[in-house]
């Protein structure tokens, strides 16, 4: 049986939960099992973030740091490299980063949405779908976005070169087709290869989003994190909770501010502020005190 932990955020940005779960994932690690970060749907800034931009973007591929630092926290060594071909391994060794993080956007700044069309300003998506016969890489073009908001094409040569299929968006249908074709098949096809592959997967949510994608209903304990505090949620009330707020709000994306109304953790902790190169161990010292539930 494969134990699944979901951190979400309690606030849009900075709420730390990739430090929370490279604390996780190193003390699991240290009690011997076999564990993985995954996050479903991530994205970065072309401005903020250009260093791993430049790094991904120059092998042909796109990620962005968390999925950077979750494969280095993760359990992925040579015996996980050297099975990658086989059924349910990694497809392929060399796209962990893809792995983890199967769907990608990268933003340009500022990051809004189109008043007319009501298309976010993204540069485009990286959508890698984890098939038993291979993995396909789509990359998906915002063709909308303003000419002034655009980077130089060079940039993007090699990505578009490695990519299977690439479609360009030029309105809003489109791209809901794609995100309903592809983006949660791409969620779904790699965390059921990870369930397969591990003891332990440690989910990361994005922004304050209350649930990383629809399909997700099988968990064994919810983490919601802010500064100075964390919080353990019972995980079928959560998800319980959830789902009565998708048939009360129309909005596509539940945050966590509305979840949290309806159900109270069942621990929390205080957490004092860390040096930067004391985060991740002072985190992971809370961990015995919140899985003891």
């Amino acid at each position: 049986m494969v134990y699944k932990v979901l951190i979400v955020g309690l606030k849009e940005k900075d709420a730390g939960k990739t430090s929370l779960a490279l604390a996780l994932l190193a003390y699991l690690r240290e009690k011997g099992f076999n564990a993985s970060g995954f996050k479903p749907r991530a994205g970065n800034s072309v401005w903020y973030d250009y260093d791993v931009v430049h790094e991904a973007l120059s092998q042909g591929r796109l990620y962005g740091k968390d999925a950077k630092v979750l494969k280095t926290a993760s359990d992925y060594g040579s015996e996980a490299g050297a099975g990658a071909g086989a059924g349910a391994g990694v497809a392929n060794a060399n796209l962990i980063e893809e792995f983890i993080n199967p769907t990608h956007r990268l933003w340009a700044e500022p990051a809004l949405i189109a008043p007319i069309s009501q298309i976010p300003y993204f540069i485009l998506d990286r959508v890698t779908l984890w098939f038993e016969e291979g993995v396909r890489n789509l990359v998906v073009v915002n063709e909308t976005l303003p000419v002034e908001y655009r980077c130089d094409d060079k940039h993007f040569r090699k990505l578009r070169a490695r990519a299977s299929s690439i479609y360009h968006v030029r309105d809003l249908n489109t791209l809901n087709k794609l995100t309903e074709d592809y983006y949660d098949l791409a969620v779904e096809l790699a965390y059921k290869k990870m369930v397969e592959q591990h003891d332990c997967v440690v989910i990361e949510s994005y922004s304050d989003i209350a649930l990383p994608w629809k399909g997700l209903n099988d968990l064994d304990v919810v983490f919601g994190v802010k500064p100075g505090q964390i919080s353990v949620y019972e995980p079928k009330k959560y998800l319980a909770a959830v789902q009565l707020s998708a048939s009360t709000y129309s909005q596509e994306e539940l945050t966590t501010s509305k979840i949290v109304e309806l159900v109270k953790p069942i621990k929390e902790a205080r957490v004092p502020p860390f040096r930067s190169d004391e985060i991740v161990q002072g985190l992971k010292e809370k961990i015995p005190f919140l899985l003891r539930v």
